[in-house]
């Protein structure tokens, strides 16, 4: 699961710097990731980017892994901190949450809340 480690940081990095380009390389095209802020499930990578990028429209996110663990056989349970700022800076919210992240072929094919969001 090093490789699978190393992919989620590298998803956390570019999301962090607002870089969707380098986010897509760490998602599967298959991808399914949950609407959180409308309801659902967002399906494929282009409609999973597209979320990421409506919400950065309105806010500025920094998520921040604090423990990841492994699941067999291709699952890691991420513990995070997540900061979220208005465009101006104001804080939103500042919260833990714990997310589980299914792996296929080496890249995220999904995300599952788990605690915190």
């Amino acid at each position: 699961m090093r490789a699978e480690r190393a992919v989620l940081t590298k998803a956390y990095e570019a999301f962090n710097r607002r870089d969707l380009a380098a986010m897509a390389l760490t998602l599967h095209p298959d991808v399914e990731w949950p609407d959180i802020l409308e309801g659902g499930v967002v399906s494929g990578r282009a409609a999973v980017l597209d979320y990421f990028a409506r919400q950065l429209e309105v806010m500025v996110p920094d998520a921040r892994l604090i423990k990841v663990r492994s699941e067999p056989p291709a699952r890691l349970i991420a513990e995070l901190q997540y900061a979220v700022r208005g465009l101006k800076g104001k804080l939103w919210s500042d919260t833990r949450a714990t997310l589980a992240y299914d792996f296929r072929d080496g890249l995220i094919v999904g995300m599952t809340p788990i605690d915190g969001f």
